[in-house]
């Protein structure tokens, strides 16, 4: 009999236990992950060399079914086989993560060689009908199976419909780059992907990076997401930059990064950014305009004292849209280029023709000396 013995201990992590069970699964039999992960297991609490007997008890198979098992592992690069003197010695290496596997070029050539197999199998085991033989089925009375066609939906991927005609984030090619080992079908309801839209609008995420933010937050194992964690790692980690062309339709942080020539905002100002877009509702277009106005006319600060002072005169002056808002700026504009400077009132009552007449006397009598 055999003896194997494995070259060195490894132990799985979370993230490998995850690829083992969601990704490897697709590609391989659910006994040859077992088989690998019974292996890492005796690397770690066993010494020495063991026989196929061992094994198999433990997976609770045939001692002939070991090997081809252990076959299997080396095919998808789980471990390599060395063998001399009839003991056979196991490397064991980590599996890939999920996005690495899906990703690699053979993960479809191997998917489909497995469909193959597993389909051929089926045939061998339940070969075709022969035929000579008569169908009397007709002779019965058959029972309809009914079907709610409802419970299709949760089989089918959802087509999202953005919220608006001009949102920044599109919601169908983000699922396009998302694939189900990813961004699970469960997770696909309108109300969690209308949460992600508002969240990708409100801080210009794009779709890539928003399937990167996505995949951190979710639990495979328990089959759950956290919105919350999603926010917060949104508005800490993500920068908006790079928008130099100005529009006052745009999304107000393209526009204010905009009016910066490109520099990320910093999270200071976004905060504030989103904190008077909340209190004064005004349209995309005059928030946009009271933003530029804010900065020009504080030669590039950008306050909250000061915002809220310009904006509380907007609402005291009724304005409504960009052009009540444009007259209101301009009015402002005239009225403090037309003031004049007031002299103290005591400069209009001092009487000083008394002085110019002695002065005056005073020049001419030098003159006739």
């Amino acid at each position: 009999m055999k003896k194997w013995i494995i070259h060195h201990p490894i132990t799985l992590s979370t993230q490998d236990l995850n690829a083992l069970q969601l990704a490897y699964s697709l590609i391989v039999t659910p006994q040859t992950v077992s088989m690998y992960m019974l292996c890492c297991a005796f690397s770690t609490i066993r010494e020495g060399s063991f026989t196929s007997h061992d094994l198999a008890i433990h997976l609770n198979v045939f001692d002939h079914e070991v090997e081809p098992l252990l076959q299997s592992c080396v095919s998808v690069g789980l471990c390599e086989w060395y063998e001399q003197n009839n003991v056979i010695t196991l490397v064991l290496k980590a599996p890939l993560s999920i996005t690495q596997l899906t990703d690699h070029p053979l993960f479809g050539r191997l998917l489909s060689t497995q469909e193959s197999l597993y389909l051929k199998a089926l045939m061998m085991k339940y070969p075709p009908l022969s035929q000579n033989l008569t169908p009397t089925s007709f002779k019965y009375n058959q029972r309809q199976l009914s079907w709610d066609e409802s419970q299709e939906q949760n089989f089918q991927k959802q087509t999202i419909q953005s919220s608006t005609q001009d949102s920044f984030f599109k919601p169908n090619l983000f699922l396009n780059l998302c694939t189900d080992i990813i961004f699970p079908m469960v997770f696909r309801t309108p109300e969690i992907m209308q949460t992600i839209e508002n969240i990708a609008n409100t801080y210009l995420v794009d779709e890539a990076s928003m399937r990167k933010y996505v995949s951190k937050v979710i639990n495979y194992d328990k089959q759950t997401i956290n919105l919350d964690k999603l926010l917060q790692n949104v508005k800490t980690m993500h920068q908006v930059s790079g928008y130099t062309n100005l529009s006052y339709q745009q999304h107000h942080l393209s526009f204010f990064t905009a009016l910066n020539e490109g520099r990320p905002i910093i999270q200071k100002d976004q905060q504030l950014i989103e904190y008077l877009k909340e209190k004064y509702t005004f349209d995309q277009e005059t928030f946009n305009f009271l933003l530029e106005t804010i900065l020009k006319s504080s030669q590039g600060r950008f306050t909250r004292k000061y915002a809220e002072q310009i904006g509380e005169s907007w609402v005291r002056a009724k304005v409504k849209n960009i052009e009540d808002a444009k007259r209101y700026v301009t009015s402002q504009t005239s009225v403090t280029s037309s003031k004049v400077v007031q002299l103290p009132d005591y400069y209009d009552q001092v009487d000083d023709s008394h002085d110019k007449e002695n002065l005056l006397k005073q020049l001419k009598e030098m003159d006739d000396e």
